[in-house]
Parts: C-alpha cells; structure tokens; sequence
C-alpha cells in the first residue's frame, strides 16, 4: 500500500491507497530552474542605478525570483511597488532582503479608453523604468495570470466589475480565452511600452524569466508555461483527490479553489473530487464571508456590481450542482456543509476512505493531483 504525500499548508499528509485503487498520480509539471538562461535574461538589469518593480502577485515564484535578483544585482538599490494586499506578504517573506517597498498611489489617473470604458491607472505607472514582475499561472475567469491582471493592482475597482460583466456564460476557464481576459488584454496593449518581468514558476520556487515589452512577455510566458503545465488525460476522471501544491494556495477556500477550477474539466458528470484546504487563514474572500455569514442572494447582484471573489462563489454553486465535492480542511462544518453544501473531512485519509466507497467494486479508480494549482487537466 503505498504513501502518497500531498501539500497541506505548511505541511504535507501521507494517503495511503492500494495500488489497485489507483488510477494515477499526476506529479508537480513544472521544471528545475535554468540559472543561466535566467542570468542572461536579467542581464541588462545588473548595470542600473536602480530597479523600480511594480509587483503584480505574491506567489512563492515571485518571492523567490525577488530573492534571486538581489543576490545577481547586490550593487543595485531595488524598489518594489504594489498594493498593500501584496505588499504584506513581500515584506514577511522577503524581510532579510535590501528590497525597499512602497505602496502604490491610490490617485488614479485616466490612460485610455477600452471597449468604451474610461481606464484609469495608478500613477505610478508613469515612473521611469517601471518594470512590471509578475508569475504566469492559470485564472478562471481572465484564463491566465500574469502582465494582464497585474493591471488589476493599479487600475480603479471598476475594472473588475467591466471585466465580469463582459462574460455571456460565467463558468470558470482556466486556460482559455475569456472576455474578461481579452478586456485586460487590450488594456495591456494600450500600455504596451512598458517593459515586463514574466516569471515562469519552478518546482522549488521559479524556472524561466522573461523580459521585454509586457505584451510581448505575456504572450510567451503562457506559451512556455502551457508546455508543462497541459496535461491531457486518457479517460475522464470519476474520482479524484486535488493538493493545490503550494502552502499560499492552501491557505483559504477561495485559494484552494483554483485547483478545482484546473481539474474539473477532466472529470465526468457527478465525479466525486476533493480538494485539500487547509484554509488557516478563513474562508478568502468577501462574497465566500457573505455567503456563509449572511446567506445573501447571489444571483441578485451578478452583473449589478463586484464583490471580491464573486466569480468564485458562483462557479462553486454551479459546480456543486453537477459533481460531489468535499474539501480537506480545518473550516467548521457550519461553513462547509450546511452553508456551502460541500463534504467536509478532517484528514486527508478520511477523504480516501470516501472515495474508496464510492469506487463501485473497484470499477472506478481514484486519481490524484499533487499540483493542481499549475496542472491543467483535459480530456
């Protein structure tokens, strides 16, 4: 019976399953990081007097690439800029750096028009040499994040709500091209001179780099990304456990969601899949803390105005309606069960022990995702 070990939080569970249980094991996609290629990517950044970053996500790749450029330009002052969301984990993580962190602006500043929406930025994007850092990874309702919703931290909220409401079917398409994706994209277009940092994330931290012109970056970084992280499956998947791989994506519900939203796809109609959140940190967003605090009408304010993580919400309902779902966490039952309507498991074994029940005299196998926060599964 062999010990599969998976990501939880801050640490990892063992699962055990007899072989004859097992469909498959999907392991980490991503690669080892390539020193040189990065070396030579950054190279023009090492003669500077300084680098001003404007700093698009916390993800561990982000961190650990920060870290790297600190250490290859040790004589160059790093300034790093972004919302204050993000700013707080950069500063946890990264406190033994020379890194100096700012807030951006809250006065925003009018740059284009896009699809008919006035587009008003921070104006901190008209510091010379900003570069724009950001990892590329998968998003369900813009496809893929990276340059794009980087813009996110330093446009007006109301981006947010015109981006959604773009959407003629809201489901979740990691991977995809959306509406919403598009919508972010023509913005970056219209800021096109900026010059990016695209990062692509590593098995221990970050991989690849590129740098250049933020459409251009965007554009390769989800090249490269996808040649490791699309997975094609051979038949759909009717039971499944799902890690997020990372502790950050493990560490509230709405995170943990993410994984789902990348496996779903893969799985037939009423599949049962269960994903790992420990969620220390809560629930994650504030439509999942109305929701279950309140019980408010979902379906009342779509398309009215934004909620932080309304889309995930709904893409949840949906789901729910469609598959068995169960989560791995440490969230009371109140929240999961009674208001969410999800299975709720204190171990990951107990949640094995489910799905081995609901195996059918072993005519259904059970597969597990050890990163489903950048695997991409397809049928």
């Amino acid at each position: 019976m062999p010990e599969i070990w998976l990501r939880y939080g801050r640490v990892e569970i063992a699962v055990e399953l007899k072989r004859e249980r097992l469909e498959k094991v999907y392991d980490d996609p991503l690669p080892e990081l390539e020193i040189n290629q990065v070396e030579q990517e950054i190279q023009p950044l090492k003669g500077l007097n300084e680098i001003n970053l404007l700093v698009g996500d916390c993800e561990n790749s982000t961190i650990e690439f920060l870290r790297f450029l600190t250490t290859f330009a040790q004589n160059t002052k790093v300034y790093a800029f972004s919302s204050e969301r993000i700013l707080k984990n950069l500063r946890k993580s990264l406190k033994d750096t020379s890194i100096e962190f700012s807030k951006i602006e809250a006065e925003k500043a009018p740059v284009a028009i896009v699809d008919g929406v006035q587009v008003k930025v921070s104006q901190i994007l008209s510091k010379r040499n900003l570069i724009l850092v950001s990892s590329i990874g998968f998003d369900p309702l813009f496809g893929f994040k990276g340059m794009s919703t980087t813009i996110l931290e330093v446009a007006d909220e109301q981006i947010r709500y015109e981006a959604i409401k773009r959407e003629n079917e809201l489901i979740p398409r990691p991977g995809k091209e959306t509406s919403s994706g598009w919508f972010l994209n023509r913005i970056v277009e219209e800021l096109k001179e900026l010059d990016g940092i695209g990062i692509i994330p590593g098995k221990l931290g970050f991989s690849k780099i590129l740098y250049g012109k933020i459409d251009f970056v965007h554009k390769k970084s989800v090249e490269e990304f996808l040649k490791y992280s699309l997975k094609n499956v051979e038949k759909k998947i009717s039971l499944a456990m799902v890690s997020p791989g990372e502790e950050d994506k493990c560490s509230t519900l709405n995170s943990a969601l993410n994984s789902l939203w990348n496996t779903i796809y893969a799985c037939e109609d009423r599949a049962s899949i269960i994903i790992l959140a420990e969620a220390l940190d809560g629930l994650g967003s504030e439509a999942l803390k109305k929701y279950v605090y309140t019980g408010f009408k979902l379906d009342g304010l779509l398309g009215r105005t934004y909620i932080d993580g309304i889309e995930n919400l709904y893409y949840l309902i949906q789901a729910s309606q469609k598959y068995d779902l169960g989560v791995v966490t440490t969230l009371p039952n109140t929240f999961v069960q009674k208001r969410l309507g999800l299975k709720s498991f204190q171990s990951g074994n107990a949640a094995i022990n489910y799905l081995v029940d609901q195996a059918e005299d072993r005519k259904r196998k059970i597969s597990i995702i050890v990163r489903g926060d950048k695997t991409l599964l397809y049928s």
